[in-house]
This record gives C-alpha cells, structure tokens and sequence, in this order.
C-alpha cells in the first residue's frame, strides 16, 4: 500500500471512529465528484497539480474526500443537540446558527494536513479519490459508516452491561450512589 492510499485509509478511519463516537449518527458523507470526462486521473506529474501551492493541494483532497463538508455536518450535528437543551435563551440557535461558517473548519483544517502530509503524499492521494477505486470507496462510506456505528454501539452496549455484570451489578437496574 502506498503512503498515499494508507493516508486516505487514516482519513477514513479518523472520519469514521468520528461518527461512531458521536451521539447521533453523522450525516451522509458527500460522494466524490465524479470525472466528467471519465478520463484517468492526474497523475502528481498532473501539470496543473505542479502549479497548485500546497494549501491549494489540501483543500482538494479534503473535497475529494468529502472532508471540505464536514464543517456543515458538525454544525448541524451541534445545532441537533442544542436543540434537546431545554434552558438555552431564546435567541441562541438563531444567533448560533447564523454565526455558523462551514468553510471557517475547512481552514483550520488545511494547516493540520500541511504539518502532518507532505506534498507527495496529497497527491498520490489526490490521484486515489480521483480513481475509479477512489470515488467507489467515498461512495459507499455513508454505507460502511452506518454499519460501523451500528456495529460499534452494539459492542460498546455488551462490553458495558459486561462489565457491570463483572462488578456484580445488574446492567438492567441503575446503579445507586453510595
């Protein structure tokens, strides 16, 4: 595997233990657009890529992966869960909501990705979600994504009454405060 198909796979991984933490499940991932031509896909020789500056290169592979909409899914995953909160002040979501900039995340994510991938590495990623094998693997993660938290809270669920049940504790009844 090379160093950009393991980078795409850590992104993947990270997008995906992201979601499975969460509360509620994470909104679809967007699909990678697709080739219009259907042409292969640059290769890091890509001319245009040789002319791209590197936050440049950053800011399409979070596009091609979907990452560039993530500021918009955490957002409306914030906005879900302050809604359950009942002693907000009467403005607040409003207010919150129009404070929102989706593309604010996008930029603090770019400088994290130049610190932690070199230029090599973006685009041999960016050659990945750019081929066939690429766009297939963005388009079926909402998919794996689902399955995956499903997965993942049902062995949470166990491994906790488990645990309790390890303790003595009957995972049916709450337990009280001495």
């Amino acid at each position: 595997m090379t160093r950009g198909a393991l980078a795409a796979a850590a992104a993947m991984v990270v997008v995906a233990l992201g979601c499975a933490s969460a509360e509620k499940p994470c909104p679809a991932t967007p699909t990678a657009p697709a080739s219009p031509s259907g042409a292969a896909a640059p290769t890091a020789t890509d001319p245009t890529q040789a002319q791209m500056t590197d936050e440049q290169v950053v800011r399409k592979v979070l596009d091609l992966t979907g990452a560039s909409r993530l500021g918009k899914q955490v957002a409306d995953g914030m906005l879900a869960n302050l809604r359950k909160m009942p002693d907000l002040p009467p403005a607040f979501l409003d207010r919150f909501q129009s404070n929102i900039h989706a593309d604010d995340l996008v930029d603090l994510l770019v400088p994290i990705y130049l610190k932690h991938y070199d230029r090599q590495t973006l685009l041999a990623t960016i050659a990945f979600y750019e081929s066939d094998g690429g766009r297939a693997l963005v388009k079926e993660l909402p998919a794996v994504t689902a399955e995956s938290m499903e997965v993942g809270r049902n062995w949470g669920s166990a491994l906790a009454k488990k645990t309790l049940s390890d303790l003595g504790i009957n995972p049916a009844t709450p337990a009280t405060k001495p």
